[in-house]
C-alpha cells in the first residue's frame, strides 16, 4: 500500500517501469512462490562422474538445481534411513550399488513404481518386475595386480586361487561393511566356494578395508599388490599407471548393479520421472560408459579398454531369483560371518 502510493508522484514514465516490479514482487512475497526447482540425488557414483553428468543435467533441465550427496553405498543408505526415522527423507532420486537394499525398500513399498524410458532393455536379472528400480550401470568385479610385483604370467587367474599359500601377505579387498560391491562380491564367493574359502583368505592375511579406492592405494603402494576391485577403478588408471592391470577371473566376474530408484513421495514427481528417463537414455548412458561401467541399455559401446560385456557376462556369477531372495533373508549373517572370520 506504502509503495502504491510512492510512486504516485512520479512521472508517467517511471510509473510504467516501476508498478508492474512492485507487483510481481507482491505476488512473489504473497505466494511464496519461486522459479527454481531443486532435486536431490543420492548416489554412490564416483565424484567424477557425478562432475561430469551435474552440468550436462543442468544444461538439458534449465531452471532446476540438482543437489548430490555422494559417498559410499552403505553411507547412502545409512543416510536415508536415519532421514526417514527423522520424519523426512530428502533424496528423491537413489543411484547406488547395494542391490539388495534396494530389493528390500521395493517390497516396503517405499519406492515409486514407474519404468523409466529404455529401462525395459536392461536384462531382466537387473531389475525390479513391478519397476520400483532398474540397474542403470554394472561395474564389474575383477582381480587387478602391479605388474612391477607380479608377472604377468604368474599373477592370479582366479579369485579360488587367492586361498593358496603363494598369496599370502598380498592380497587386499574392500569391506562388505563398507562397501556395496564388497558385499555382493562376498554373498558370491561365500555361495560359491563356502566360508572355509574365507578361513583361507584369514590364513593368507587378506587385508579387507574400505572400498575399491584403498584397494587401488595399496596396489600402487605395494604393500598389497593383487587386489580384489572393480574394473572400472583400473581402467581409470591405464594413461596415469600402467604398472597396474586387471584380469577377468577365469571362476567368473561379479557382475554388479548401480541401482536407480525414486523415493516415493505424496508431491509430483514428474521431474524425478524425467531425470531417470534421462539417465536410460543415450546421455545418460553414455556417461556411464565414459566412468567405465558397462552401461546397462543394450547398444551401448562398453567402456574404453573393456572387453565386452557379452564376453564378460559368460562366466559371470548369476543373479538368479534364488540367490536374491536367499542373499536378502541371510544379508546380516553374511556380515557377521565375514566379520568373525575376517576380523
Amino acid at each position: 500500500m506504502l509503495a502504491t502510493i510512492a510512486v504516485v508522484g512520479l512521472i508517467p514514465a517511471m510509473k510504467n517501469i516501476i508498478l508492474p516490479i512492485l507487483g510481481a514482487l507482491l505476488l512473489t512475497s504473497c505466494t511464496g512462490k519461486k522459479d527454481t526447482q531443486s532435486i536431490w540425488i543420492y548416489t554412490s557414483l564416483y565424484k567424477d562422474t557425478v562432475a561430469d553428468i551435474q552440468p550436462q543435467l543442468e544444461r538439458d533441465f534449465p531452471g532446476v538445481k540438482f543437489n548430490f550427496y555422494q559417498a559410499g553405498s552403505e553411507e547412502v543408505a545409512a543416510k536415508v534411513q536415519a532421514e526417514e526415522l527423522a520424519g523426512k527423507i530428502q533424496a528423491d532420486i537413489l543411484i547406488f550399488s547395494d542391490r539388495f537394499w534396494f530389493e528390500g525398500m521395493a517390497k516396503q513399498g517405499k519406492l515409486l513404481k514407474y519404468q523409466p524410458a529404455n529401462s525395459e532393455k536392461v536384462a531382466e536379472a537387473f531389475r525390479d518386475a513391478d519397476g520400483a528400480y532398474a540397474t542403470v550401470s554394472y561395474p564389474v568385479m575383477v582381480l587387478a595386480y602391479n605388474s612391477e610385483a607380479i608377472s604377468d604370467k604368474d599373477a592370479p587367474k582366479t579369485f579360488k586361487e587367492l586361498a593358496d599359500i603363494k598369496w599370502k601377505g598380498k592380497v587386499s579387498t574392500g569391506s562388505p561393511l563398507a562397501s556395496g560391491t564388497s558385499f555382493t562380491t562376498v554373498a558370491f564367493l561365500a555361495k560359491s566356494y563356502g566360508w572355509d574359502y574365507f578361513k583361507a583368505l584369514r590364513k593368507n592375511e587378506l587385508i579387507a578395508e574400505g572400498g575399491n579406492s584403498g584397494v587401488v592405494r595399496r596396489l600402487q603402494s605395494k604393500e598389497r599388490p593383487v587386489g580384489v576391485v572393480l574394473m572400472e577403478n583400473i581402467l581409470r588408471l591405464a594413461a596415469s599407471d600402467p604398472r597396474i592391470k586387471h584380469i577377468v577371473p577365469g571362476d567368473g566376474a561379479v557382475m554388479q548393479s548401480n541401482v536407480l530408484g525414486i523415493i516415493k513421495k505424496e508431491a509430483d514427481q514428474a521431474l524425478a520421472k524425467k531425470v531417470a528417463d534421462w539417465l536410460f537414455a543415450q546421455k545418460g548412458q553414455e556417461a556411464m560408459a565414459k566412468s567405465f561401467m558397462y552401461p546397462a541399455v543394450p547398444g551401448n559401446a562398453p567402456p574404453v579398454g573393456a572387453p565386452s560385456s557379452e564376453s564378460v557376462l559368460k562366466t559371470a556369477h548369476p543373479w538368479s531369483k534364488e540367490f536374491l531372495s536367499e542373499t536378502m533373508r541371510s544379508r546380516e549373517k553374511i556380515k557377521d560371518e565375514f566379520s568373525k572370520i575376517i576380523f
